[in-house]
């Protein structure tokens, strides 16, 4: 399945395409690990591991996983993920993985291309999301779509060995404007 929205197209992947060594290099970069709280990408990392959870992803009924370009280059991962159908909410989950294409507000169309994805073809009505406190950046871009901040979980996660706070939002399809 591939999802196109002007510059961006979101597409599932497996460890078969020629983009997965790519990925794995993502989850091994340190500013990339910092930001998305897995110290445990540290240590020795076994690609059969990463394998089976793309595998996984793209079996599950409940999470989809997909692979971010932006102008034909891969550049990162967009989950929409916990979905519960009976009521129709899930969570989405970002990572820019190539450093090149940070700052440049990718985050925010990358989200927007998810969001429309969720609310109008999975047919969901409440998505939530979350990034660490002092991630100002991706704060304000979930702000500028129109999630609103629901709560912080104080000191719940550690960024680069500090303890730190991890912000909560939600948005509903009524309140999201494509």
């Amino acid at each position: 399945m591939k999802i196109k929205k002007n510059e961006i197209t979101l597409y599932e992947f497996s460890d078969e395409d020629n983009i997965f060594d790519e990925y794995c290099s993502f989850l091994r970069n340190y500013e990339n690990i910092k930001m998305i709280g897995r110290y445990d990408y540290l240590l020795s990392m076994d690609k059969s591991k990463i394998s089976e959870y793309l595998k996984y992803m793209n079996n599950s009924v409940n999470d989809s996983f997909f692979a971010v370009d932006f102008e034909s280059k891969f550049i990162g991962t967009l989950k929409i993920g916990h979905i519960d159908w009976k009521i129709g909410t899930g969570d989405l989950g970002i990572l820019i993985g190539d450093l090149d294409y940070r700052g440049k507000g990718l985050s925010e169309k990358i989200c927007r291309v998810g969001l429309e994805y969720a609310f109008n073809v999975l047919g969901l009505r409440r998505m939530s999301a979350g990034c660490y406190e002092k991630n100002i950046a991706m704060c304000r871009c979930f702000e500028r779509i129109g999630f609103k901040k629901i709560g912080v979980e104080r000191e719940n996660v550690s960024l680069g060995g500090m303890l730190c706070n991890h912000v909560l939002y939600d948005i509903l399809k009524s309140e999201y404007k494509e």
